[in-house]
């Protein structure tokens, strides 16, 4: 098992690393965050040499990887400079890692919350269909789970938000208008702290996320069951005189379980810029929102900072469905 971790771990930080050159280089090409001062002269140059905007990409990228290390991050681009050529910029920029940081943990909090919903739903209907085959119960729980597949997450986020949330108000955070609403159980905007605030922050954006998702994982659930339950060992099974809810949980659903964990670990990346949707519905303070501000000042270290929290959060999970897969099938971490 021990050496089972460590390949994926060694896995995991090249794929960082690749994400996070590919990103640099692309956003750093890309964009270029001093357009404004672009009829300044004086000012525009001053920027493009501060962060050292006209060496070779390259050069830059290396620069960024060595101080990682020692300052993070580092602070986003500022353009606000005065005087003509001024010793040091005045506003350096806000420090980019405590945000990115903040919006990634909101986000895990979200996709962690909505896979749990996601495992449990897709067990019990894909269970429940693989059971009572082509009965009403198959029919109904598969037609259910089929609409909640069609309909496109930001819509499901949006019919939800206008059916169940309070009375929507702008309020001031940190300089800054953010949308909240009150008078009802579940509320808008990031979470503030404790539980029962982060029950009412999260629960609707959760089960947006995972309504979704759950259409889609139950299908595979119900067909590995129904292709386990005509297995020899599974007759075996109950020729013993176990229960039939011991056949199903300890045999069936044991083994169904394996293709379906290792199919949701390698579309966690999909599930995570789904999570985006519901982030950007119920404004819960997530990636979409860092994104969004990164991209409208064409901030390249801000925006490779994002890529990079964002392929460690998918690397993370999909890490952990590695694991879980590991756990459930011995054969995985042998061969």
């Amino acid at each position: 098992m021990g050496v089972y971790v460590v390949r994926r771990l060694l896995l995991t930080a090249s794929v960082v690393v690749a994400v996070s050159f590919v990103s640099f280089v692309g956003f750093g090409l890309s964009f270029d965050p001093s357009y404004s001062l672009v009829f300044k002269p004086t000012e525009h140059a001053f920027v493009r040499a501060y962060y050292h905007l006209n060496e070779p990409i390259l050069e830059r990228y290396w620069r960024w990887l060595t101080a990682l290390p020692r300052h993070g991050f580092g602070t986003t681009v500022s353009t606000d400079v005065s005087g003509t050529v001024p010793p040091h910029l005045e506003s350096p920029g806000a420090p980019i890692g405590p945000f990115i940081l903040h919006a990634a943990a909101n986000t895990m909090e979200l996709v962690g919350s909505a896979l749990l919903l996601v495992i449990v739903g897709s067990v019990v209907v894909g269970a429940v269909s693989a059971h009572r085959q082509r009965f009403r119960a198959d029919i109904s729980v598969r037609f259910l789970a089929y609409l909640g597949a069609a309909v496109p997450t930001f819509l499901i986020g949006d019919l939800l938000r206008r059916a169940i949330i309070g009375q929507e108000t702008f309020v001031v955070i940190g300089g800054h208008y953010v949308l909240s609403s009150h008078g009802g159980w579940f509320l808008l905007g990031p979470t503030t702290g404790g539980f029962v605030d982060w029950v009412k922050h999260m629960t609707l954006p959760a089960v947006t996320l995972a309504l979704g998702l759950i259409g889609i994982y139950s299908r595979y659930i119900r067909t590995s069951m129904i292709t386990t339950l005509s297995q020899p060992y599974v007759a075996v099974a109950r020729a013993k005189g176990l229960s039939e809810q011991r056949v199903l949980v300890r045999h069936v659903l044991r083994n169904s379980l394996i293709p379906f964990i290792s199919l949701l670990s390698l579309e966690i990346g999909g599930v995570i810029g789904t999570s985006l949707a519901a982030d950007g519905v119920f404004d819960t303070g997530g990636l979409a929102s860092a994104f969004l501000g990164a991209l409208g000042n064409s901030d390249p270290f801000a925006l490779t900072a994002l890529f990079v929290t964002t392929a460690v959060v998918v690397s993370a999970f999909t890490f952990a469905g590695d694991l879980l897969v590991g756990v459930l099938d011995p054969r995985v971490r042998s061969g």
